[in-house]
């Protein structure tokens, strides 16, 4: 009797411990998934690629001819492969050699320049997206935050939209003033910007603790990357400040060479910005080009003044290429190249 006793009055309390544990247990498999999920995740439309490297997946919103999505799965292995033998061909330098190099180049770099007007090359169908020329190549996205970028090789091929190849990135782009620069992409995710190797697809990133505003009018970047003939560059502003700060990047280990705080110099008046030789170029909304600083004597500069005709907002991007020595923008949907008159 005292045991039927003890069962009626004890079943309760122990089915409600196992019910207890089971929710607990159910829990800390949802972490562990959570915690697992891949890194490409963007939203369900978007599908990553899969375990077998023979299959690829194209993001809905690309813009890529038909004609062409074969081409690029057939190429999508060679091209990688070609890619891993010229990594391990090419020797990284030494330091001692890198700081020479800069030397060198900071001799030959004049900022005595002139800036031709932009000549079209293409349109995409976003208004907000960006493009980025390195050599010969154009890289472009089609929304200013995502995974995915389209690559062309030559101006012709951008312009029909025979895309060469699409690449697909370890963590999300934000905002579209980022940089392609020597198959490398230098971009901005949160907090972090991050170097992605298209070539051997290996990863760095360094911490900045950007502001959580636009860095330009009628922008969604909170750091502009820019490339020139002395390295890499950031500008941005730090958390809760207002005032213009640029770092300059060592390319190979992802760490700050160099700072500059810029007080005098309102980013915020302003559609986007370039460097190049080491001077800032200020952009403003109406095509107006400006240099505005130069890094190497430390001092803000009034030079001569180019006005950009026919470009309009929004102005995605404005980005420098020292390899074809020419600057690429993206403003509502269409793509410009600006050469550089010696």
């Amino acid at each position: 009797m005292k045991l039927l006793d003890s069962l009626k009055f004890g079943a309760p309390w122990a089915l409600l411990v196992l019910s207890i544990g089971w929710i607990c247990y159910q829990n800390v498999q949802i972490q562990e998934l959570q915690a697992s999920r891949h890194k490409r995740e963007l939203n369900s439309n978007w599908l990553p690629r899969s375990d077998d490297d023979s299959t690829i997946f194209m993001p809905i919103y690309a813009q890529v001819s038909k004609k062409h999505i074969r081409k690029v799965c057939m190429e999508h292995f060679h091209s990688l492969k070609h890619y891993r033998e010229l990594e391990r061909k090419e020797p990284t330098p030494s330091p001692k050699q890198s700081s020479a190099v800069v030397k060198e180049l900071k001799r030959k770099c004049s900022a005595e320049v002139s800036f031709g007007q932009p000549v079209l090359i293409g349109e995409r169908k976003n208004s907000d997206g960006c493009a980025y020329l390195d050599g010969g190549h154009w890289h472009v996205c089609e929304l200013s935050h995502g995974y995915t970028m389209l690559s062309f090789k030559g101006n012709r091929r951008l312009n029909s939209s025979e895309t060469r190849a699409v690449q697909f990135l370890p963590y999300p782009f934000d905002g579209t003033d980022n940089m392609v620069y020597n198959n490398t992409m230098y971009y901005s995710e949160n907090d972090r910007l991050i170097s992605y190797n298209l070539k051997s697809e290996k990863s760095n990133s360094i911490h900045l603790r950007t502001s959580l505003e636009p860095l330009y009018a009628n922008s969604t970047s909170r750091l502009d990357v820019q490339a020139e003939e002395h390295g890499i560059w950031v500008l941005y502003r730090r958390r809760d400040e207002n005032i213009l700060s640029v770092s300059r990047i060592n390319v190979h280990n992802m760490q700050i060479v160099s700072n500059w705080t810029l007080p005098s110099i309102d980013t915020s008046t302003m559609c986007n910005a370039f460097v190049r030789c080491a001077i800032l170029y200020s952009v403003e909304c109406d095509g107006t080009v400006t240099p505005v600083y130069d890094f190497y004597s430390h001092t803000y500069i009034q030079g001569r003044k180019t006005l950009w005709e026919g470009l309009e907002q929004p102005i995605g991007n404005v980005q420098y290429d020292p390899n074809s020595k020419s600057i690429a923008i993206y403003a509502n949907a269409k793509i410009y190249k600006v050469p550089v008159l010696q």
